[in-house]
């Protein structure tokens, strides 16, 4: 009597792929005895090793089945993709229910003969690898790929020609046009060692592209045990397919721009940011919280190679201080324009704050009215104060101390400047400013040594706002009457949006005001026989409406947008345009006192460019010319509102001279008197990436250097090297 046969073999805890084999020693250093080998192109999800998982709810599986099948996908539509193949288990009896090859979560419950219960871990603890050929080594948990290598886990894809995937210390090591990517984030390199639990590893010979609004949940790990910490990110598409998309749509969105004036407003400022930026590095080394160091690091906002500007530097580290502020430190850093100018940067330190930027740490300025000619000034660190932030910029007073031969640090040649910003609400906003030219006498000032204001916005709405505002001695420009103080005013302003009339370009916008004002006036029924000096004060109520009616009568192409043609000198490509425009503005201001001032001005002209701004010589004019006509009812009792000039002609040119450099000059006449009201000369030096402007105007006085950097927010994939400087075609 023949033995009964022996009970089949349960199915293996950990998935085996079909027909084992033995292979010899294995690329990237491995050991030889891999259990199976997948020859065909696949996707497999491995679970992590068990006393790895983070605590989950239990959950289990019941396997329909016991045997592997290759399944093969249908033919892809032309807006579909896929990742190649994939693996399912499937029922080899054909009284099985539709479908089969499914894997159906249920309650656990004991394993019997006919089926086996299995633990299974959430989808955010399974590495997906999709290769040409993967290897197994069931007992060292580790899987070999070679050939198309996509490794998925969790927000985090990494491509490479070949891997080595230690399902035990979560640890990738990919060689071969290796790209990690999450979310915005993509860095690219020959090799690298990445921990994909901890988001931490190295990355050499690495170039890729960094969106800095997102970067701090792009770069920083993912709990997916810790709800409502970190937003979950939709799964990345691969490198291989984003990589193939050639750069399109470069276009610049702002950019980050620093000012220096002299003479009139704010003598510093720094606004704007570049949001997205490329690198390249011999090495980079990644961190769990966001930051990086990085070994001779090339950063550039330029998508085309080779970049018009650069910051260079031997070593970089970036550190995520806050959600809002980042910290770069570097070593022999230094700026390189058009791949030959070298300007080395002082400063190692630099803190990217995304809500006040940092102004430069120091500025020279011109205000001979106030602070008696030239200055240097010290921009301090902002301190924040609660929602606001704190701005105090100290003055020493060179020409002063020069003219009126006092010691440098004398308190008669020292002065401030301070302003207070930041938002109290999500809807009101609030802006202070003080301006003290001299400390001499300390802390009994005269009234004419200190300028200040206070501002409150409130967001009303639909566009609407209203602003509340105190200000003490304020200089305000009235045309041909020049600059004029206000000593005091206190009131409010309700201003609306441009109102959009069509698809031209016409609008209209108004506001209404009231304040309490003391200022200078000529009126002598309103002056005291004995006086000191002139002003008096009265209420102001006014309402305002302008309406802007442009009429297009031409309209050119532009220019590619490639960085030989339409982005060569400038950041959009120019559009040659020529049309007629019509300003009307109604103004109706009444006083105190039975004063009343009404007029309405009107203004036409003709403005536009031509050119493209993209050839050497004079491919770039700039023009306007408009005459304006005012008619007058009644008259300020004030100076500094008084309106004098009542026909008035204005014109500007710019020209392209050579290259990106670019002169202009605007001016405005009083056709009455023959006063100049605006005599404004710039000279800019204009390129793709940044710009260099300066202005000057003698009639009011004032000046200022302005620096551009654009922001290119692009898609698709710059030239992965930066290139170098083409050599010259003879």
């Amino acid at each position: 009597m023949p033995y009964p046969p022996l009970p089949p073999e349960p199915p293996p805890i950990i998935r085996r792929l079909p027909q084992p084999e033995t292979t010899e020693t294995g690329k990237m250093g491995l050991a030889p005895q891999i259990s199976s080998r997948v020859k065909t192109q696949s996707t497999i999800s491995y679970p992590l090793p068990e006393e790895q998982i983070h605590p989950t709810r239990p959950l289990s599986a019941e396997m329909l089945g016991s045997v592997l099948t290759l399944e093969t996908p249908p033919p892809l539509t032309d807006d579909q993709y896929r990742f190649h193949s994939s693996f399912s288990f499937t029922d080899t009896d054909d009284s099985c229910p539709s479908p089969c090859n499914a894997i159906v979560v249920t309650p656990p419950k004991t394993p019997t003969p006919e089926s086996t219960v299995i633990p299974v871990p959430t989808p955010a603890d399974i590495v997906e690898i999709t290769a040409d050929r993967q290897e197994y080594d069931q007992q060292r948990q580790i899987v070999i790929a070679q050939g198309n290598v996509i490794v998925r886990f969790r927000q985090s894809l990494i491509d490479a020609d070949q891997a080595q995937v230690n399902l035990s210390t979560r640890q990738v090591i990919a060689q071969g046009n290796v790209a990690l990517t999450r979310g915005n984030q993509v860095i690219r390199g020959d090799r690298m060692d990445y921990n994909f639990v901890q988001s931490t590893g190295s990355v050499y010979q690495a170039n890729g592209v960094v969106y800095t609004p997102s970067s701090a949940t792009d770069l920083s790990v993912v709990d997916p045990l810790t709800p409502g910490v970190t937003p979950l990110l939709s799964a990345p598409i691969s490198d291989r397919i984003t990589a193939a998309q050639p750069l399109a749509k470069v276009k610049a969105d702002g950019g980050l721009n620093a000012s220096v004036s002299a003479g009139g407003g704010d003598s510093f400022g720094v606004q704007g940011s570049v949001n997205r930026l490329r690198f390249a590095a011999e090495r980079i080394d990644l961190f769990g919280d966001g930051g990086w160091e990085a070994q001779q690091v090339r950063i550039t906002n330029d998508p085309f190679s080779p970049p018009e500007l650069e910051l260079r530097a031997d070593t970089a580290r970036f550190t995520r201080v806050s959600p809002l502020r980042d910290e770069l430190i570097t070593t022999r850093s230094r700026l390189v324009l058009d791949q030959s100018f070298n300007l080395p940067l002082f400063r190692e330190r630099t803190v990217i704050d995304r809500t006040e930027k940092e102004p430069l740490p120091f500025s020279i300025g011109y205000d001979l009215r106030d602070f008696g000619g030239y200055y240097i000034q010290g921009n301090l660190p902002s301190v924040p104060l609660g929602p606001l932030t704190l701005r105090v910029a100290p003055r020493l007073l060179l020409q002063r101390a020069f003219q009126e031969n006092v010691a440098p640090f004398d308190p008669k040649a020292l002065g401030l400047e301070a302003q207070l910003s930041g938002s109290i609400t999500p809807t009101t906003e609030l802006r202070g400013f003080l301006s003290i030219n001299t400390l001499e006498n300390f802390p009994d000032l005269n009234e004419e040594a200190l300028r200040s204001s206070l501002r409150v916005r409130q967001q009303l709405g639909a566009g609407f706002a209203l602003n509340g505002e105190y200000s003490y001695r304020n200089r305000l420009f009235n045309g041909t009457l020049g600059y004029r103080t206000v000593w005091s005013s206190l009131g409010a302003v309700l201003t609306s949006p441009k109102i959009a009339l069509n698809d031209q370009g016409a609008t209209f916008s108004f506001q209404t005001s009231y304040q309490s004002v003391t200022a200078d006036s000529d009126s002598l029924e309103l002056l005291k026989p004995t006086r000191v000096n002139d002003r008096v004060t009265l209420d102001r109520y006014e309402a305002l409406g302008t309406l802007i009616y442009p009429v297009l009568l031409w309209r050119g192409e532009g220019l590619p947008a490639t960085a030989t043609e339409g982005l060569r000198y400038t950041p959009r490509p120019v559009i040659p345009f020529v049309q007629l425009a019509f300003i009307a503005r109604g103004v109706t201001t009444q006083y105190s006192q039975d004063y009343s001032q009404s007029y309405l001005s009107t203004s036409v002209g003709v403005q536009g460019q031509l050119g493209h701004f993209s050839k050497d010589f004079l491919d770039y004019t700039g023009f306007s010319l408009f005459y304006t006509q005012v008619v007058l009812d009644g008259q300020s009792p004030f100076l500094f509102d008084r309106l004098v000039d009542q026909r008035v002609l204005s014109m500007g040119l710019v020209q392209q001279l050579y290259g990106g450099l670019r002169a202009g000059i605007e001016s405005a006449v009083n056709l009455d008197n023959g006063l100049s009201l605006n005599n404004e000369l710039t000279l800019e030096y204009s390129r793709r990436t940044y710009g260099l402007i300066l202005r000057i105007n003698p009639v009011r006085r004032i000046g200022s250097i302005n620096l551009r950097i654009s922001d290119f927010n692009w898609i698709g994939t710059p030239d992965p090297y930066f290139g170098s400087t083409p050599e010259i075609e003879n």
